[in-house]
């Protein structure tokens, strides 16, 4: 079955307790835990992290973003270390992985230097790395792929589009199975972008069985009332059973 990972909003405890248990009990192979959605997503404070750890359980897949600032992907040697120390203090929460994406300012590429020492802080704690979409916003994506499978990465979130665009994964096909086919089965492609309940099988068709290794990242196909329904946690990974 293809991995179903759901994107939760660190709002508040409540919020963050009651959507991942629902994401839990529906099934996710993982959760992105992400403060200030308005921003794209930032680092979760500890207290979230920790809720999110018990809500989870023992279930491995529980990420966190790491991305202190908002406004782009570019980041001050300052600012490295304190992402440095906040995979530190993730880790001691407990979570199973992060997701982090830095650019270089001068070429718009991937920073070599400071994704290496992320992803060196991240391997002391035994974490996944997943190179968020920031990847999407790169000019050159075959360079990109081979910066990250070089780098040892995980995983990579993209919709296959550009970054910005208002297209979405299903635009992006075409794309996603290129990249997919590139890296074989050394990373795993996580579709992002606009993967709702009416076009998950359609990505799922396009992607297999070319692909070795993708699986789908999801927001607000799984959302009732602005919170994290099991129901439609459950109804996506239905949708990624073997026919």
């Amino acid at each position: 079955m293809i991995p179903i990972e759901v994107c939760v909003h660190s709002k508040d405890d409540s919020y963050v307790s009651r959507s991942v248990l629902s994401a839990w009990q529906g099934g996710a192979d993982r959760i992105e835990l992400c403060s200030h959605m308005e921003q794209d997503g930032l680092t979760p404070s500890i207290q979230h992290i920790e809720l999110a750890r018990d809500a989870f359980k023992d279930r491995p897949g529980l990420l966190a973003m790491i991305r202190p600032v908002g406004g782009g992907f570019f980041y001050a040697m300052d600012e490295i270390a304190l992402m440095e120390h906040q995979i530190r203090d993730a880790a001691t929460a407990g979570v199973d992985g992060i997701v982090i994406g830095v650019l270089d300012k001068k070429t718009a590429g991937i920073h070599r230097a400071y994704c290496e020492q992320l992803i060196g802080k991240a391997r002391e704690f035994d974490l996944t790395v997943t190179f968020h979409r920031a990847f999407d916003a790169t000019p050159d994506w075959q360079y990109s792929l081979e910066t990250l499978l070089e780098l040892g990465v995980d995983r990579v979130l993209t919709s296959g589009t550009a970054w910005g665009s208002v297209e979405t994964a299903l635009e992006g096909l075409g794309q996603l199975e290129t990249m997919g086919r590139f890296v074989s089965e050394g990373l795993e492609i996580v579709v992002g972008g606009g993967v709702s309940m009416s076009n998950a099988s359609t990505i799922l068709s396009a992607m297999k069985p070319e692909v070795k290794r993708f699986s789908l990242h999801t927001y607000s196909a799984v959302l009732d009332h602005g919170n994290v329904s099991s129901l439609k946690v459950r109804q996506m990974k239905s949708l990624m059973l073997p026919t």
